[in-house]
């Protein structure tokens, strides 16, 4: 009697999980929050992939802050469609990219004088990485007309302050803020009250 329980005490959790997985809860694609997956490994196919209205973006949050509990950083996969760029922006977080494919520009501006001024160009193509400096206002362009430019995206501090400039000679003081951003908006529940 007592290998009989040992045997059933061993595949109780195996049956368990295969209950769970044979008969999955409805979510919902179209939402980062409820179609999150907490599982330790995950298919990045399976994630869904979000333009936030922003034609010629798509993006997937790899590892969230609001949608799996990540507390220090925030991973991303961002696909630019040919001639597409992000808007000149600023943030209180360190950036990283790794660029997966395609080719294009980072244009990046100075936060010590009170206008970001005339940007740095900088060339980025597959496998290529850089890093963008904290509160250094910055612009990521796609400048190839038939590639897809493609980067996996590490942030810091998650979910962050976004602040948007309408040109380079806009003063940061001027910068408006976008908070919560596209990809958190519809998960965050209580905002951070930090910069």
């Amino acid at each position: 009697m007592r290998k009989t329980e040992n045997g059933y005490q061993r595949l109780f959790p195996l049956i368990l999980l295969f209950i769970a997985y044979s008969f999955p809860f409805p979510a919902q694609a179209s939402s980062p929050c409820s179609s999150h997956d907490s599982s330790l490994v995950r298919n990045i196919s399976a994630i869904p992939s979000i333009d936030y209205g922003r034609s010629g973006l798509s993006h997937i949050t790899i590892l969230g802050a609001i949608a799996h509990g990540m507390k220090e950083i925030e991973v991303w996969i961002q696909t630019f469609a040919p001639g597409t760029k992000t808007p000149i922006h600023r943030h209180s977080c360190e950036e990283v990219f790794v660029v997966l494919k395609g080719t294009g520009m980072l244009l990046l501006g100075s936060s010590s004088a009170k206008y970001p001024g005339q940007p740095q160009e900088f060339k980025i193509y597959a496998n290529s990485t850089f890093s963008v400096p904290l509160n250094d206002p910055h612009q990521v362009w796609n400048t190839d007309e038939h590639e897809d430019l493609q980067m996996l995206v590490i942030i810091s501090r998650p979910p962050v302050k976004v602040f948007i400039y309408d040109d380079w000679s806009v003063p940061h003081t001027a910068a408006t803020l976008k908070y919560p951003y596209y990809w958190d908006k519809e998960c965050l529940e209580n905002p951070k009250d930090e910069l």
